[in-house]
Protein backbone atom coordinates (compact mmCIF):
# COMPACT_ATOMS: atom_id res chain seq x y z
CA UNK A 1 0.00 0.00 0.00
CA UNK A 2 2.71 1.95 0.39
CA UNK A 3 4.02 1.50 -2.77
CA UNK A 4 0.98 2.96 -4.08
CA UNK A 5 0.80 5.85 -1.98
CA UNK A 6 4.39 7.07 -2.75
CA UNK A 7 3.46 6.22 -6.78
CA UNK A 8 0.64 8.59 -7.11
CA UNK A 9 1.84 11.64 -9.80
CA UNK A 10 -0.40 13.73 -9.01
CA UNK A 11 1.90 14.61 -5.26
CA UNK A 12 4.81 16.20 -7.60
CA UNK A 13 2.21 19.00 -9.14
CA UNK A 14 2.01 22.04 -7.27
CA UNK A 15 -1.19 23.67 -6.20
CA UNK A 16 -3.34 20.41 -6.04
CA UNK A 17 -6.05 20.41 -3.30
CA UNK A 18 -5.26 16.82 -1.56
CA UNK A 19 -9.06 16.18 -0.82
CA UNK A 20 -9.46 15.87 -4.59
CA UNK A 21 -7.18 12.79 -4.82
CA UNK A 22 -8.69 9.60 -5.30
CA UNK A 23 -7.65 5.44 -6.38
CA UNK A 24 -9.24 3.58 -8.54
CA UNK A 25 -8.17 0.18 -7.89
CA UNK A 26 -8.62 -2.33 -10.52
CA UNK A 27 -9.26 -6.33 -10.13
CA UNK A 28 -7.29 -7.37 -12.68
CA UNK A 29 -4.67 -5.21 -15.15
CA UNK A 30 -6.09 -3.03 -17.46
CA UNK A 31 -6.50 -3.80 -21.60
CA UNK A 32 -3.86 -1.68 -23.15
CA UNK A 33 -6.55 0.88 -24.86
CA UNK A 34 -7.87 1.47 -21.14
CA UNK A 35 -6.47 5.15 -21.54
CA UNK A 36 -8.22 5.68 -24.69
CA UNK A 37 -11.58 4.53 -23.37
CA UNK A 38 -11.27 6.62 -19.87
CA UNK A 39 -9.93 9.65 -22.18
CA UNK A 40 -13.48 9.21 -24.48
CA UNK A 41 -15.48 9.70 -21.26
CA UNK A 42 -14.51 13.71 -21.83
CA UNK A 43 -14.03 14.29 -18.27
CA UNK A 44 -12.17 17.61 -18.13
CA UNK A 45 -11.23 19.21 -16.00
CA UNK A 46 -10.81 15.87 -13.77
CA UNK A 47 -7.30 14.41 -15.04
CA UNK A 48 -6.63 10.24 -14.05
CA UNK A 49 -2.88 8.74 -14.93
CA UNK A 50 -3.14 4.89 -15.01
CA UNK A 51 0.02 2.84 -13.21
CA UNK A 52 -0.30 -0.96 -12.94
CA UNK A 53 -3.83 -1.72 -11.78
CA UNK A 54 -4.22 1.68 -9.76
CA UNK A 55 -5.83 4.77 -11.73
CA UNK A 56 -4.76 7.67 -9.93
CA UNK A 57 -7.80 10.45 -10.02
CA UNK A 58 -7.67 14.26 -9.33
CA UNK A 59 -11.62 15.83 -9.49
CA UNK A 60 -10.94 19.82 -8.72
CA UNK A 61 -14.47 19.95 -8.52
CA UNK A 62 -15.13 17.07 -6.64
CA UNK A 63 -15.74 13.29 -6.84
CA UNK A 64 -19.62 13.80 -6.84
CA UNK A 65 -19.63 15.64 -10.36
CA UNK A 66 -16.71 13.86 -11.87
CA UNK A 67 -17.33 11.74 -15.17
CA UNK A 68 -14.79 9.52 -13.72
CA UNK A 69 -16.60 7.86 -11.16
CA UNK A 70 -16.18 4.03 -10.60
CA UNK A 71 -19.11 2.86 -12.49
CA UNK A 72 -17.93 4.80 -15.42
CA UNK A 73 -14.50 3.44 -15.28
CA UNK A 74 -15.61 -0.51 -14.86
CA UNK A 75 -17.68 0.01 -17.58
CA UNK A 76 -14.57 1.76 -19.78
CA UNK A 77 -12.02 -0.78 -18.83
CA UNK A 78 -14.16 -4.05 -18.11
CA UNK A 79 -12.79 -4.74 -15.04
CA UNK A 80 -14.19 -4.87 -11.49
CA UNK A 81 -13.14 -1.63 -9.25
CA UNK A 82 -13.22 -0.22 -6.31
CA UNK A 83 -12.61 3.83 -5.32
CA UNK A 84 -11.17 5.49 -2.60
CA UNK A 85 -10.63 9.13 -1.42
CA UNK A 86 -6.71 9.91 -0.50
CA UNK A 87 -7.49 10.19 3.18
CA UNK A 88 -8.69 6.63 3.19
CA UNK A 89 -5.95 5.32 1.29
CA UNK A 90 -2.78 7.34 3.09
CA UNK A 91 -4.80 6.10 6.58
CA UNK A 92 -4.81 2.64 5.57
CA UNK A 93 -1.22 2.55 3.83
CA UNK A 94 -0.04 3.94 8.09
CA UNK A 95 -1.74 1.34 9.97
CA UNK A 96 -0.13 -1.17 7.43
CA UNK A 97 3.30 0.02 8.04
CA UNK A 98 2.95 -0.22 11.89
Amino acid sequence: MGKIVGGNPFLNERGLDPSKLHITFLAAPPAKNAKDRIDALNASPDQFRIKGREIYLYCPDGYGRTKLSNNAIEKAVSVGATTRNWKTVSTLARISSE
